[in-house]
């Protein structure tokens, strides 16, 4: 196992995101990283536009977009004063949060005891989107960009359990920190061919019309995905639905025709990348009840890898000696972008090899990725 020195969940979550790749892509592991970190399973990822609206959402385990509603404050013109200006409601309030920001003290220090961090500025932000079902502790760090709140990400558990302390607060101000670098990486290639390893798999029940009547527990998430349409109070419960519907129906229709109706199949598949990553969707019917739709998002090499190091006995350099050799890279290339010599990138290279018992590229990124399946689950 490697050690905290190395691979850290801080050290963890830089490296994905500063990656190169769209947010979006990066976000699912930050997030799992994250949730190890904190010591918690659940929270969100807003991103909001100039007049601090939320125009998308990422939460594992999305619900149906009928029951989105509920997740979204009122408009941010309809907000009370005190919820702009970041006072909290007393926890006697209905569905009032118990929240705790990630900000250190006034003079920029973090605090060395488990007492509540004081407000940011863009607090209200926060509550724009989260599950209203029950008082909440929440735990989260708002990302600027050019001085204005470009995202905010958050981390939540009931009231009830222990509060967060001084490590929760830390990771979460880290995640966003390195979150705010993610635009500053050189672009990754994206091409269908570095999209090699396993990813999230959900399932849908529908009607042939695309309608879903049932789902498994991430099924609405991977297929708000995979339709690319953004989830905020503008597209819930309607657009996003029909933007799921249309994109079943365009499965349906995979290579039939125009003009021709569409006839009972065993199985239909069609895939597509987007943002979120790389899509495969399968169509199981037999034309006379509920069709079954299987969608998997495979993740992008890159972050597979860096999920994969945390597993391996990799030292900083051979990490990132990795990730530039599954880029496709030369050797004056990863010297070049590692600032070192031609003989220093040569060494990293057969150092790699010889901890992954590889002897070329295609080998080192297979036994990698073979450490993240034989893994526990």
């Amino acid at each position: 196992m490697l050690s905290d020195k190395r691979w850290s969940a801080p050290a963890q979550m830089r490296r994905l995101c500063t990656l190169g790749l769209p947010m979006e892509a990066i976000v699912p592991a930050l997030m799992r990283t994250l949730y190890r970190e904190a010591l918690c399973g659940a929270g969100l990822v807003l991103w909001f536009d100039s007049r601090g609206e939320v125009v998308n959402l990422y939460a594992p385990r999305l619900p149906a977009p009928a029951a989105l509603g509920a997740w979204f404050g009122p408009p941010p013109q309809t907000r009370s004063s005190a919820s702009k200006t970041g006072i909290l409601a007393g926890p006697d309030r209905r569905n009032a949060y118990m929240a705790t920001c990630t900000d250190g003290d006034d003079d920029g220090r973090d605090r060395d005891d488990d007492r509540a961090a004081p407000l940011c500025p863009s607090r209200h932000l926060c509550g724009a989107a989260a599950p209203a079902t029950l008082p909440l502790q929440r735990l989260c760090s708002t990302v600027t960009r050019h001085g204005s709140p470009m995202a905010s990400l958050m981390v939540y558990r009931p009231a009830a359990l222990p509060p967060f302390g001084r490590k929760e607060r830390v990771a979460v101000k880290a995640a966003g920190r390195y979150l705010s670098l993610n635009d500053r990486s050189i672009p990754a290639d994206t091409s269908a061919a570095m999209y090699r390893a396993g990813g999230e798999h959900g399932f849908l029940e529908c009607e042939p019309d695309g309608r879903v009547i049932r789902a498994s527990a991430n099924g609405y998430e991977l297929l708000a995905q995979a339709s690319g349409c953004p989830v905020n109070r503008a597209t819930v419960p309607d657009r996003l639905e029909q933007a799921g519907r249309q994109l079943i129906q365009h499965l349906l229709a995979e290579g039939v025709p125009r003009g021709e109706p569409l006839a009972p199949a065993a199985e239909r598949m069609t895939t597509l990348i987007n943002p979120w990553g790389l899509f495969r969707l399968r169509a199981f019917f037999d034309g006379s009840g509920p069709l079954g739709v299987l969608i998997e998002r495979v993740e992008h090499l890159l972050v597979r890898l860096v999920e994969a190091m945390e597993l391996l006995d990799l030292s900083v350099q051979q990490g990132e000696t990795l990730l530039l050799l599954a880029q496709g890279l030369s050797q004056d290339r990863i010297a070049e972008r590692m600032g070192v010599t031609h003989n220093t990138a040569d060494y990293h290279i057969r150092q790699l090899y010889s901890k992954l018992d590889a002897h070329t590229r295609n080998e080192a990124i297979a036994s990698a990725l073979g450490s993240l399946e034989s893994a526990p689950a």
